[in-house]
Formats: C-alpha cells, structure tokens, sequence
C-alpha cells in the first residue's frame, strides 16, 4: 500500500542529520572507553579464574564452537588471544551433518581434555554437561542462544541470564571476545582487546545482531580496524571484493556467505583455517577453496528454493496460512537456514523448512516479526530438541510428529502482516540527493538490524529502464528536470516507461559511476 506523502516532512541535509540523531538517542551511544566491564557478565569472572588456573596447572583445553560464521570466529578469536598468552589450546568444531550442533554427549566422549569451553553453543547442553561431570572435564559453557527452563550443571556465561549487562542480544563471538578480556584482566596480560575486533564484526553482521549501543560500537570500530588489513585472511577478502564499499552491507552480502559455505557443504574447519592463516600463499588456496564450495552452495540453495516455494504454494489456501512450513527428505540441510530466510521475505511470513537426518526430520526457522523461540516453545510436545535466537532458530523433531507439528502450529493465529515503515524518513526530492547526502548518512554507518538504512519517498517519472545481469532493472528517473539512476534487483520494469511512480528507495554508492544512485525498495503507480 502506498505510503501516505502528507504525512511525511520535506527532507534535506539538515534535517536527516537530526532525524537519525533522534533514532540514535533512544538508545545509549557507547564508545570504546565506556563500554559494560566484563564483570557484568555473570560468572565469568570465576571463570577467567578458573581458566587462568587451569593454564597455570598447565591442563589440557579444548574449545568447542559451533559451524556457522559466528561460532567459527568465537574460536579464531580464542586461538589468537590464547596463542598471544602463549598457551596451546586445541580447537573442536562440530560437523553440521556428522555431528549436529554444538557439544553433545557423543562428541564429549571423543574428546581426552581437563577442560572444555564452549563457544556460541552449549546453553541448552545438558546431557553432555552430565558426561563431562563422569568424565572429570571442567565444563565452562559462553554462549548467547535463548536459555531454557533448566540449565546445565556447569559454569555458564550469557548475556541473557545477565541482569547488569545493559545488551541482552550480543552474538557468541562477543561472548568469546570478554571472556579473552577477563582473561587479560585476571592474568595482567599485555594484550590489545582492539586487535580482534575485525573478526567480531564479522560476526556481528553474520548473527544479525542490533546495531545499537555495544553492537554499533564494537562494528565501527572492527569494521576501521578490518580496512588496515592486518590479518592475512581479511585482506584477502577485501581485496578479492575491492569494487565494493567497506561496510557491513559487504560483509553480510559478500564475506558471511563466503566463509558459511564451507559449513553448509562440507566442515567449518575450512573457513577456520582460512581465518587464523598466516601464511599468504596457504591463505590464498583456502580461499580458491571456499569461493568454488559457495558456487556450489549458490546452485544447491536457488534449486532447493524453487522445490519449497511449489511446495508451499501448492499447499490448499496458502495466502492465508499463518506459516510456511514445507518439508522435503532430499533437501540439503545445509542451505535450509537460508531457503527459510528467502522464503520469509517473499511470502512475509515465518518460515519453517525441514529435511531428514537419521534423527528423523531437522528443520530451520526464520521469522522477521515474531520469537522463533517462542513459537517453538510453545510446541515442544512435538518437538525433540530446539534452541536459537529471537529471528532464528533451528529444530528437530520425529516424522510421525511432522502433521501434528504443523497442524498446530497453523492454529497459532500470530502471523500479522503490517509492515514497519519506521525507517522511512520522509521526502527527499531528486534535486536534494547530492554527495553530501550521502556523507550525512555514512556518518551513521554501520546500518544493519536495530539501525536500518534510511529510506526516502517521492514521486518520479520513469524515462527508460534497461536490465542487466539477468532480470534487474537499470531504470532512469526524472522530476521536474533533474533525472537521477536508479536500480531495482530481481525484477524487470520493461513496461513503466513514461509512467509516474511513486517510489521507496535508499542511497548507495556506485563504484562504477562514482556517483550516488537510488536503489528502489518497493514502487507505486502514481
């Protein structure tokens, strides 16, 4: 539905700069000086201590991550700071297909260590806590995923079960950062807590953390640090993508695919090596490596989509099923998080997408209006295990329960199809957009979730539209005299010339122009 114009102000420089200021307000601006002790996290100082005397006792530790982008940077940041102390640790991350997520009773057994520290994972571990316990492994447990009613017998760190810790929704790689930051603190290291930040970053945006307050901070400041390539691996990628723009838009559509690939297709070890390499020449074969397994993941994910898009639409009354919720055996549940993405924002509903294991069927869910985890609790009778994040989540569950699964979860009645135009900021006539625009709203960089890039309205005749690249739309605008570029991925214009359209857009930068042009998020017919 169009949005109503009337109701917008007339935009400027000026006036954006204050707008934004006003959206930035409503939370705390931190900075680097000022940000929360780690302290405030619970119990992990006694487990700084802990693990301050477990390398004085000189015992065995090994790090147990997870095989997404975030988990595998949790375990490149601990391998940099402990290898800085210097104190060898070993590093175990968990095979998506072999292994299932995060440290289980199974993986446990396989490991001979004193103690074992999780990384992104493990809040939810209860059966494998117990098998350390009857092992003798000293269990410390640093994650950030959504607690459940009962804990495992361990210590833990999460920021959600931390009342003094002013950002409940911070990624595991953070939890991991403090923990090293604690770990200086308790055994005076000389070490710089900065130097880790571009890997952070990269978890920050893979995570989709809010960009507010400790989050915006920690991403400015990682993505500035990530521009100084110091790290082999990072300026490898900023080399490989240097048409592009250094910016959290880079890394979420062009890094975090890249280095999540090698744990969709095959084993995160991969994108863990490339990230502590090094060495140039070892670093640039991993990297040979990691960009032919995500043409891979590209094909495996765009055939997977289509089959669960017919599959959904084929479903009786499907506009108005409060879920999409499709299941297919063949699927590769490496690219089912994904489909599921993809398919909530073109159906603008939670989407569940499942496919066997020999545990029966594992599914990943996205939502960008309700609690994943919520929803999910509110059904784990049919449920064998689950766990994630406000947006994202992932769940397993047995093939008899599939129909009852989904049957009650259409009966939910929660799905609301409103949209939050909160990042529309008002009017901006073609004549205003300019360099200096522009340069006002990089100041508000990084935007990502919880700081969404400003949008803008008006209204614009379409002189020409040419595509490119398949069936985007290269499209020339003109008001009152002033005619401006403008783009529209993924669907063909051809059609529009000569009409006015009403349009939303946001500003980006083209490399290949030099110039400022508008990217159109949704159009109108004036």
């Amino acid at each position: 539905m169009p949005i109503d114009l009337q109701n917008l102000p007339l935009l400027n420089k000026e006036l954006i700069s204050k707008k934004l200021t006003t959206r930035f307000s409503a939370t705390e601006i931190l900075n680097l000086q000022n940000l929360p002790l780690p302290s405030t996290l619970n119990d992990l100082s006694e487990i700084a201590q802990k693990i301050a005397q477990a390398i004085k006792e000189q015992k065995r530790i090994v790090v147990v991550g997870d095989y997404d982008v975030d988990g595998v940077v949790s375990c490149a940041i601990l391998q940099d700071f402990f290898k800085r102390i210097p104190y060898k640790i070993a590093i175990v991350i968990p095979n998506r297909f072999s292994d299932g997520y995060g440290i289980s009773s199974a993986l446990v057994e396989r490991i001979e260590c004193d103690m074992i520290i999780t990384a992104d994972n493990g809040i939810n571990a209860i059966e494998a806590a117990e098998v350390c316990k009857k092992r003798g492994i000293e269990l410390i447990i640093t994650d950030h995923h959504t607690p459940q009613e009962i804990l495992p017998d361990a210590l833990i760190c999460n920021p959600k079960l931390s009342p003094n810790f002013p950002e409940s929704e911070i990624c595991g790689a953070c939890v991991a950062w403090y923990l090293c930051a604690a770990i200086k603190k308790e055994m005076n290291l000389q070490v710089s807590m900065l130097e880790f930040l571009d890997l952070l970053a990269l978890a920050i945006v893979s995570d989709v953390m809010p960009l507010r307050g400790i989050n915006w901070v920690l991403l400015k400041k990682g993505l500035e640090i990530l521009g100084q390539n110091k790290r082999v691996s990072l300026s490898l990628l900023r080399n490989h993508f240097k048409k592009y723009p250094l910016n959290s838009r880079l890394l979420g559509y062009y890094f975090v695919p890249l280095l999540n690939c090698a744990g969709r297709l095959g084993s995160a070890e991969l994108a863990y090596r490339f990230l502590i390499q090094d060495d140039f020449k070892a670093a640039c074969e991993i990297l040979e490596e990691l960009l032919e397994l995500n043409w891979q993941r590209k094909a495996i994910q765009n055939q997977v989509f289509l089959e669960a898009k017919e599959e959904f639409i084929r479903q009786e009354n499907f506009e108005t099923l409060p879920f999409v919720v499709v299941c297919n055996p063949n699927w590769n549940e490496g690219v089912i998080g994904i489909v599921a993405a993809k398919l909530c924002e073109e159906f603008e509903r939670p989407s569940i997408v499942l496919t066997s294991n020999e545990a029966g069927l594992k599914g990943s869910m996205r939502s960008s209006s309700i609690d994943c985890v919520e929803v999910l609790e509110r059904n784990k009778e049919f449920l064998e295990k689950f766990g994630g994040h406000f947006k994202a989540a992932g769940l397993g569950l047995l093939q008899e329960k599939f129909i009852d699964f989904k049957s009650a979860l259409m009966k939910m009645e929660i799905y609301s199809k409103q949209k939050n135009q909160d990042d529309v900021l008002g009017i901006l006539p073609l004549q205003r957009i300019d360099r200096e625009v522009f340069k006002t709203l990089s100041e508000f960089e990084p935007y990502g979730e919880g700081n969404a890039i400003p949008k803008f309205v008006t209204r614009a005749k379409v002189l020409s539209v040419k595509l490119f690249g398949g069936n985007n739309s290269k499209v020339i605008l003109e008001q009152e005299g002033i005619t401006k570029e403008a783009l529209r991925f993924f669907e063909n214009l051809q059609g529009y010339e000569n009409q006015e359209i009403e349009l939303v857009y946001s500003l980006q930068w083209d490399c290949f122009s030099s110039d400022v042009i508008l990217k159109i998020e949704d159009y109108f017919l004036a």
